[in-house]
């Protein structure tokens, strides 16, 4: 039993373990956003023509998927801690596998177990928040977040770097961000699980089982992390494919959406204090359409599409971490619960940037850039549902 100072339900701040929640979650942004800058290496690696590089991001998803689900119902029952662990050691472990394959479906398979253990990473770090700061979780989840951001962040940076410290070799790339795992590892072994708060229910919270609730809540998350994983894990190869800049500034540009994510989600701690979750994510998506409506203008303008990738990094930015927010305040958040709201994440995870990888093989950059924007369209109808009479912000 842990220490009445550090119990959650006193809602204190247990500022160790969530700093190392923080460490950890760094692993997550990197194990989500890497796949994008691998893309075209992966791809002369198995001899597979670029497009058909969906399929990766579907397998890897898939595992996420699982992981989310699996992990969510697991997280109710274990210490957290442990099990969290356990998945960043398969993530190294199969990371490390990454860049020595030359079989597609080789390929596929341990991209899946590398999802598999991003996914349930992701959940339990997500969930122990909840658990620790219950009412007062927003700031905290998007602090997380913006963690998340900088991961994803330096992935491209320390990608490239080493590709040419290292002569292009590939293996040392991927090896040297499978590392920055290790310390997560370290700080979950020295600190105690959070315990699941037995009540966490209000009389204003809907019932956890308001299936409509949840199914607007997990298409709201489908389209925001749809575009966000699907634009950052394109844009790389849509502007590399068009010869609209060179590598290294291609790089630039995919680190530059993560760097905007990032601050849009550092903004958004003291914003998140005054300002209702439903309100937040409400404008985040009206921003986003109008961002893609300037990329849809100038498809290969380079400074209009460095402008909009950041505009879109920046309109994501707060969309995941307050949809979450939100629904702590709408139902009980148990690990069931988490699970389910993180099936329409991973779902669009596994399904959109397979989508936009067809798209584009078969049609051409600008109309995948159209296929983002009419997502982004459709969560901002789920949006104004949301915000509708029925459904209070």
């Amino acid at each position: 039993m842990e220490n009445n100072n550090h119990h959650p339900n006193l809602n204190q701040p247990d500022i160790k373990r969530f700093i190392f929640y923080l460490i950890v979650y760094i692993s997550v942004g990197i194990g989500i956003s890497m796949l994008g800058p691998l893309l075209p290496f992966l791809a002369k690696q198995v001899s597979i023509p670029l497009g058909q590089m969906g399929f990766a991001f579907t397998a890897q998803n898939l595992g996420y998927l699982i992981g989310t689900l699996g992990g969510g119902r697991l997280f109710d029952r274990f210490k957290t801690h442990r099990l969290i662990i356990i998945c960043l050691i398969s993530m190294i472990l199969t990371g490390l596998l990454i860049p020595c394959v030359t079989e597609f479906y080789v390929l596929l398979t341990i991209l899946f177990f590398f999802g598999l253990g991003v996914g349930a990473v992701d959940v339990g770090t997500n969930l122990n928040i909840v658990w620790i700061f219950q009412s007062k979780v927003g700031p905290y989840l998007n602090a997380l977040h913006l963690i998340f951001g900088v991961g994803a962040f330096i992935t491209p940076i320390i990608f490239v770097n080493v590709l040419n410290w290292t002569g292009d070799n590939l293996s040392f790339a991927v090896w040297t961000l499978m590392l920055l795992f290790i310390p997560g590892i370290i700080g979950l072994a020295i600190t105690p699980s959070p315990e699941n708060p037995e009540t966490i229910q209000t009389d204003a919270m809907e019932s956890e089982h308001n299936p409509g609730l949840i199914l607007m809540f997990m298409l709201a998350i489908f389209f925001a992390v749809g575009v966000q994983i699907g634009f950052s894990g394109w844009i790389f190869s849509y502007v590399a494919d068009l010869g609209i800049a060179d590598t290294a500034t291609t790089s630039l540009i995919n680190a530059l959406f993560w760097a905007s994510l990032s601050i849009g989600r550092l903004i958004a701690i003291p914003v998140s204090k005054k300002v209702a979750p439903g309100v937040m994510a409400l404008f985040n998506f009206s921003l986003l359409v109008l961002v893609l409506i300037v990329l849809l203008i100038w498809p290969t303008h380079l400074g209009m599409i460095q402008f909009g990738t950041a505009g879109v990094g920046l309109a994501t930015s707060i969309l995941f971490p307050t949809l979450l927010s939100y629904a702590k305040t709408r139902m009980k958040i148990t690990g069931r619960t988490t699970g389910l709201l993180y099936l329409g994440s991973s779902l669009s995870m596994m399904l959109l940037p397979l989508l936009l990888g067809q798209v584009f093989d078969r049609f051409g950059g600008y109309q995948m850039i159209l296929v983002v924007f009419i997502v982004a369209l459709l969560g901002l109808g789920t949006m104004i549902l949301l915000a509708g009479k029925h459904v209070k912000l």
